[in-house]
């Protein structure tokens, strides 16, 4: 696949996922249900703004993770979905 330097799709380099997976036990508690926190997502006129946190609090809640935590590791995961975003669209408009 071109563009990437991860040993996964044949380059040398070390695969973002492994190295930005959170070490603490919450962190890779979000991480592992980012497919449903990625569903919770407020659109604008731009395309993805950011999350809807009462739903992922929710989410995150039903499945054993403390909203105390969930609350602290929310932002970060949104600021990089934005940043996410952000490059995306500044790909199409090139």
């Amino acid at each position: 696949m071109p563009g990437y330097a991860c040993a996964r799709f044949g380059g040398e380099g070390a695969c973002p996922e492994d190295l930005h997976m959170p070490k603490s036990v919450e962190g890779r508690a979000v991480a592992a249900l980012g497919s449903q926190i990625l569903h919770q997502r407020r659109i604008g006129a731009r395309g993805y703004v950011g999350l809807d946190f009462a739903a992922c609090l929710a989410l995150l809640e039903a499945q054993g993770v403390p909203q105390n935590i969930a609350a602290l590791l929310l932002p970060h995961w949104e600021a990089g979905l934005i940043e996410a975003a952000a490059r995306g669209r500044e790909d199409k408009d090139e």
